[in-house]
């Protein structure tokens, strides 16, 4: 029999390769019927760059009696000459000179004036007319000079030879225009301005590694998928039984005497409260390891991977404190996010390889699963008798973060990047802050350990509701003053970055406690009181200037219309891809349209079908608390609420900005939601020994989590 199963075993993962290497080879390769065959796809990109001088007729570079205003007005006029070489009569005499056909060729010319980038970014006309030049084998960009009168001249064809052709066409081109239109008003050519190519282009292959890495990614993506689907079948075969799963599962529970954290001797729990602190307490996406490598090592991807890599070490090695996964519906709705993101990009590889974003793409990817795994790992090694002890433990780190960014808001001094500065050795590099500097509404630059204000307020925001439900629960006033205190810390802390979304968040968070608990809250209201006063001593003036701010007077700043126009402006690219997407982390920003709303970029990058799943994730938290909350026990019921509100509050920050370019976030709502997993999934107590290993009776097992069969 075990023979048999170990040959089943086999074979299904013998169609599980054969299927991902038949889907890799189809990536990179085209395949024909008639005749058979297969031929590689044509996916290099090469790349040219080169510069133009723009002078006038009489040298002004080089004149010791030029003045600074002569060197102004040139410069506009290379401004406009670069913007006359992407117009059709000019891109007509460049596609002649390189010897190519006009329709193939997409040209550019990007704003580079000072101006305030919301008027460079492209409105829904220029981003159409973008997308449909997309497919065109050649692409052209003339970039002026913020302050010199020179020109950039960047171009894109299959081949080196064909880009460097295109780009030393340029300037030929724009002289037989500029010639023909002297003839035609009679005026003589040589009187015009001057444009001199500074040096023959250089070319070279820009996707040299990609397509290797288009082959892996789709293996990788199938093979994965192709296993899902056989422990699918699997799993509905045998009726839906979990088999022994449940009782090795308790067994390895129950031998485990190591103690709980924060006294116990196992590794991994010490290294996720490691991981934690640095998430709340270090700006470490403003650190990164000061060393030449192919990527850029943040502190994070330097402790998450050590974190995965132990993980991994003790759940094959099988010992009695390995880790155990169990998979709830959070595990599913996760796992299918970040299926639905990578598909999107597999399945859009061509383009996105065609649009030089791969690369970004990957990155981005990676980053993704990275977060996913921090739940994986907590919820499989986290025991449900320490849940107690890290939500403790998450509460005061974001009350030293709040505190830290009082200090902040009261002496513009950053103490997180100070610290971190003075700590770390030499290799690592520390980026700068400037807590004085004013945006241009007037408000502080108070971010505390993240990259941006508003991200500072979602990290608290999230940890916020672990008070509120204790002051809640308390029963004595020692309690209540502590964890009252507790709020009042945090809550100014989120004020203090002088933010709108300071409002909006904490609402969030206090609208789904008091839509489960109203009662225990109604009770609180005298306390409120007491709250904001604390509030206006901790951070004195924060409170009532995010309240001006929301003032109907104040809404047509830029920071808001700029949001109410990323609506139009982004439709071309939603209607262009509306169910799974572009291809999540392809739509870089700096490249198209800063988007402050993480909804729009899904929408973009994984299409509709992408950003239900995206708002899955949250909805399925606060579906599975529901249980344990309205079970009102006295040490589920508080975690639950906790995660329910963050999940809450997770998704209308994501309403506010683009909260998956700033890792904290992502980093803090699956933490919790991994600690709501293990009190779902775990028994309340272990028997003091190893029970035998024996079937369990249906009725016994947890509604709450889908046992599969590899869980043990």
């Amino acid at each position: 029999m075990r023979r048999r199963f170990r040959g089943r075993r086999l074979a299904v993962l013998a169609l599980c390769v054969a299927f991902a290497a038949l889907c890799a080879i189809l990536s990179v390769n085209t395949v024909s019927l008639s005749p058979p065959g297969i031929e590689p796809r044509a996916m290099d990109i090469a790349a040219a760059a080169t510069r133009v001088s723009v002078d006038r007729p009489s040298p002004l570079i080089g004149d010791a009696l030029a003045t600074e205003y002569d060197y102004e007005t040139i410069q506009r006029r290379a401004v406009l000459l670069a913007t006359l070489g992407s117009t059709p009569p000019v891109m007509d005499r460049i596609a002649r000179r390189a010897g190519l056909q006009t329709e193939d060729i997409s040209a550019t010319s990007p704003i580079t004036s000072g101006v305030q980038r919301v008027f460079t970014e492209p409105d829904s006309e220029r981003r159409a007319d973008q997308i449909a030049s997309e497919d065109k084998p050649y692409r052209l960009e003339l970039r002026p000079g913020d302050t010199l009168p020179i020109v950039d001249v960047y171009t894109k064809a299959p081949t080196a030879a064909e880009a460097a052709r295109l780009a030393d066409a340029v300037v030929p081109g724009i002289r037989d225009y500029l010639a023909e239109l002297a003839r035609q008003n009679g005026k003589d050519p040589d009187e015009q301005v001057q444009l001199v190519q500074l040096g023959r282009a250089r070319a070279a292959v820009a996707s040299a590694g990609d397509k290797p890495q288009i082959a892996l990614l789709t293996f990788i993506f199938a093979f994965a998928l192709a296993g899902v689907a056989a422990a699918a079948v699997r799993r509905l075969s045998r009726g839906g039984r979990s088999g022994a799963a449940p009782a090795v599962a308790l067994a390895r529970q129950a031998v485990g005497t190591a103690g709980d954290w924060p006294r116990t001797t196992r590794v991994l729990p010490w290294l996720v409260a490691l991981l934690m602190a640095v998430v709340f307490l270090v700006p470490f996406n403003d650190i990164m390891l000061d060393v030449a490598l192919p990527i850029d090592l943040y502190l994070d991807r330097l402790v998450l991977p050590l974190i995965i890599a132990v993980w991994a070490v003790v759940l094959a090695a099988r010992g009695r404190h390995a880790p155990v996964v169990r998979v709830t519906w959070m595990h599913v709705a996760i796992g299918a996010y970040v299926g639905l993101a990578g598909l999107s990009v597999v399945l859009g590889a061509r383009d996105i390889h065609q649009l030089q974003e791969w690369q970004l793409a990957v990155k981005k990817l990676l980053l993704l699963a990275s977060y996913a795994s921090l739940f994986l790992v907590v919820a499989s090694s986290v025991r449900r008798t320490e849940v107690r002890a890290f939500m403790s433990y998450t509460l005061v780190l974001a009350s030293l973060c709040a505190i830290g960014t009082i200090i902040e808001y009261r002496f513009s001094m950053n103490v997180f990047y100070m610290a971190s500065d003075a700590a770390l050795p030499g290799i690592f590099s520390v980026g700068d802050v400037d807590s004085a500097l004013v945006d241009e509404i007037g408000r502080r630059d108070v971010r505390g350990p993240a990259q941006a204000s508003l991200e500072a307020v979602a990290m608290m925001a999230m940890a916020l509701p672990i008070a509120l439900a204790r002051l809640i629960q308390a029963s004595e006033r020692r309690e209540r003053i502590k964890y009252a205190l507790m709020t009042a810390i945090v809550m100014a802390g989120i004020v203090a970055t002088f933010r709108k979304s300071a409002f909006l968040a904490p609402i969030s968070v206090g609208l789904t406690i008091a839509y489960f608990r109203r009662r225990e809250l109604l009770k609180l209201a005298p306390l409120g009181i007491v709250l904001v006063l604390m509030i206006q001593v901790l951070s004195p003036g924060a409170l009532t200037g995010v309240a001006g701010q929301l003032d109907a007077g104040r809404m047509g700043v830029n920071t808001v219309s700029d949001r109410k126009g990323d609506y139009d402006a982004i439709r071309p690219d939603v209607w262009s891809h509306l169910a799974i997407g572009r291809g999540y982390g392809s739509y870089e920003p700096t490249s198209y349209r800063i988007l402050d709303m993480e909804m729009l970029r899904q929408l973009i990058e994984v299409g509709v079908i992408g950003l239900l799943a995206y708002l899955a994730m949250g909805v399925t938290v606060v579906a599975v608390a529901r249980r344990p909350i309205r079970a009102r026990d006295r040490h589920d019921a508080p975690i639950a609420l906790a995660a329910a509100a963050a999940a809450v509050c997770f998704i209308v920050v994501s309403t506010l900005f683009d909260v998956m370019s700033f890792p904290h976030v992502p980093y803090i709502f699956l933490w919790m939601a991994a600690l709501l997993a293990v009190i779902t999934t775990q028994p309340r107590e272990a028997p003091s020994r190893a029970p035998e290993l024996e079937p369990q009776p249906r009725a016994a097992r947890a509604t709450t989590e889908l046992e599969p069969a590899w869980s043990s």
